[in-house]
């Protein structure tokens, strides 16, 4: 790819938090509310986890370059974890961006009511998915500059809210709302910690798309640290503001709690632009991490890992094959829940559901990430405050980890031990291979 389509540090900082932002903010309030004011400590553990996750994707980058991102740091551990990261870091991406589209719908149904209903609201979510997947084949300069254009866009409600509705915050009802998750404390603030870090998926986003970026060496760490700062104090102020601004059940219930919090601080006529702007974020962050997807694939593929279609590229360096079919995949994914939540689901449920799937499959591959980490610095530097920053991410998955339900870690766990059974029909099958050649030589 010519350095005239590549993305510079204004714009890469830009996907990096508009990532993490366009997904993880709009509904955010929303999913939180269900366990109540007590999150900020979770966000507090899920700030210093993200900068160290931040960290090992920041001083990989630097010290240790690799197109993929998590897939090829997981497979110079072993390639057996890069076979395994490479499935579950693409599935968790392509899931975690119907919830993207979800969130996008669920804002623009101030517009159109019609959208409350879920057959209407599986269409236009499918509807974006198709159109964004059509940008991403324009190439990266395309996604970047829409990325950060939705960044902007998302900045000024949650940043309004997060600045001028201090204004309107009430202590009191922010202890009302202080634990409604209907169990102790500490089990609220560990299970908060799997939603918050829902919003930090993406930390990783330059390091996935390092070929796509001038300078890479410089530019993804510097982009990596500033973009995940940026989000992680934003996320803090925002969130907590509106849980001292409405009762919690209140706040569960909105498709769209940042055009309700404008409408209190504003005035009812901010609300449809808050929803405008907030939807349009949704979607251009929906084309980042559709790019993402592709990368993601692209090196899956040419590991051996995935089928070489996925793999395949144009001149400008997309993988449009793999960003068609991952677009399919979500498409089906869409119709099964639609069919299956038709007469129950809310936005939020949806959301929820979607996103705490798309956590526990990352999670994996972010810790495989971190201790390559140490294997390098152990090889190179062997840097002590490296270590501690590793270990800090190490213990920040771990603790994600902790804080799911049973039945979606036992999910987690069983999707991963059959991804080890195919990947040792692929080794046999190479093996075999091996053998004949050997034969057939002597």
């Amino acid at each position: 790819m010519t350095d005239t389509k590549k993305i510079g540090l204004i714009a890469c900082t830009g996907v990096v938090a508009g990532n993490m932002m366009g997904s993880g903010i709009a509904l955010l309030p929303s999913a939180l509310a269900t366990i109540g004011s007590i999150s900020v400590f979770s966000w507090v553990i899920c700030l210093f986890g993200a900068m160290g996750l931040a960290f090992v994707f920041a001083r990989l980058a630097t010290k240790n370059p690799q197109d993929g991102g998590p897939i090829a740091y997981a497979g110079e551990i072993s390639p057996v974890f890069g076979f395994q990261t490479g499935v579950l870091y693409y599935h968790a991406n392509w899931i975690g961006n119907l919830a993207i589209a979800i969130t996008g719908v669920s804002y623009l149904s101030v517009f159109f009511p019609i959208l409350n209903d879920p057959i209407p609201a599986a269409i236009a979510t499918i509807g974006a998915v198709w159109v964004f997947t059509f940008v991403n084949l324009l190439g990266g300069s395309w996604v970047s500059r829409s990325t950060t254009l939705g960044l902007v866009l998302i900045l000024i409600p949650v940043i309004g809210t997060a600045l001028i509705g201090w204004g309107h915050f009430d202590g009191a009802l922010y202890n009302q709302n202080w634990n409604t998750s209907g169990s102790n404390d500490i089990h609220a603030i560990i299970s908060a910690v799997l939603i918050c870090l829902w919003s930090f998926v993406g930390v990783e986003s330059a390091a996935v798309s390092s070929g796509m970026v001038k300078n890479p060496k410089r530019t993804v760490p510097i982009a990596t640290m500033l973009g995940t700062a940026m989000a992680g104090v934003i996320y803090i102020l925002s969130t907590q503001v509106i849980s001292g601004m409405f009762p919690a059940a209140d706040v569960a219930a909105s498709g769209a709690p940042f055009a309700m919090a404008a409408a209190a601080i504003f005035g009812e006529w901010s609300a449809p632009f808050v929803s405008a702007f907030t939807a349009l974020a949704c979607f251009t962050s929906l084309g980042s991490w559709m790019m993402l997807v592709g990368e993601a694939g692209k090196r899956a593929a040419h590991d051996g890992n995935f089928p070489k279609i996925y793999g395949e590229v144009d001149k400008n360096g997309v993988a449009k094959k793999g960003l068609v079919l991952a677009s399919l995949k979500m498409t089906a994914l869409m119709v099964v829940l639609t069919a299956f939540t038709a007469q129950s689901a809310h936005a939020a449920d949806l959301f929820n559901v979607l996103t705490t799937d798309a956590v526990l499959l990352t999670m994996l591959p972010y810790f495989y990430s971190s201790i390559n980490l140490i294997r390098f610095e152990g090889m190179t530097s062997r840097s002590a405050g490296v270590m501690l920053f590793s270990g800090v991410a190490c213990v920040f998955c771990l603790i994600a980890l902790v804080g799911a339900k049973g039945s979606n870690l036992t999910a987690t766990f069983v999707v991963s031990l059959v991804i080890l059974m195919f990947y040792a029909k692929k080794l046999g099958l190479r093996q075999h291979d091996a053998q004949q050649t050997s034969h057939a030589s002597a």
